[in-house]
């Protein structure tokens, strides 16, 4: 049976949205520097703002790609899925960050997921009328391999991370990153930092609690606060791309 246009990947409440306000997204977004205004503001009217409740999937798993998709407000977590339900996040995208790259240029499903984190906002544009796009500019074309590059290297390196660093390693690496990125207070729960550091929920709570008591952080919750930050800054240890 064939896959609907809204069953396929575009799901949520359409949101109004002015010319003015998607043109200011997308004159901010990761991937589109280089662009004038009016090229701009022809990307802008190609797309369509729809809203999603915290936990509401915005793409899921084998799912064929028929729209770009680009964070306008809140947060999206995008990541793999095993079969025995193993989950590893890949990706923490606010605005202006893109949630796939790579599918509309083939169109074809693949093993991600992305799940609203919170009250969300995303842009979508068909994915014929984005590559049509990108490919009268070539511009893009640099922005995308430069971002994918980032993304292809930090791979390879939890790849590494998985083979020969310890749990803690990983840990401490991963709120490096969260630290870089959203700063010392960091709205995540044990689940989604494990998810992020490729462990089990029991291992993030164990090296959590020895981080609290070596008063590197501080945890309720639902949030960690990074108390000592420079106790994270290690040379070897360089952020991941989320």
């Amino acid at each position: 049976m064939p896959v609907s246009r809204l069953t396929a990947d575009k799901k949520g409440e359409p949101v109004e949205s002015t010319l003015e306000a998607r043109a200011e997204l997308f004159q901010d977004a990761m991937g589109f520097g280089g662009l004038g205004r009016d090229q701009i503001e022809k990307l802008a009217a190609l797309a369509t703002l729809r809203r999603f409740s915290k936990g509401e999937m915005v793409f899921e798993q084998d799912q064929p790609c028929q729209y770009f998709h680009l964070v306008a407000t809140g947060l999206v977590k995008v990541y793999i899925c095993s079969s025995s339900g193993y989950r590893m996040t890949y990706l923490l995208a606010r605005r202006g960050e893109p949630l796939n790259l790579i599918g509309p240029f083939t169109g074809d499903p693949r093993f991600l997921c992305a799940e609203a984190m919170q009250e969300t906002q995303v842009a979508h544009i068909p994915r014929h009328d984005f590559v049509g796009f990108v490919a009268q500019n070539p511009i893009l074309f640099n922005n995308i391999m430069a971002i994918l590059s980032k993304a292809v290297d930090s791979a390879n390196s939890r790849l590494i991370d998985m083979v020969e660093k310890r749990v803690e390693e990983r840990l401490i690496r991963v709120l490096l990153t969260l630290l870089d990125k959203f700063g010392a207070e960091i709205r995540l729960t044990s689940s989604e930092l494990a998810e992020l550091a490729g462990t089990t929920v029991e291992t993030t709570l164990r090296t959590m609690a020895r981080l609290r008591s070596l008063g590197i952080i501080e945890s309720e919750r639902g949030q960690v606060k990074i108390i000592r930050p420079a106790s994270l800054k290690n040379p070897e240890r360089l952020p991941l791309w989320v």
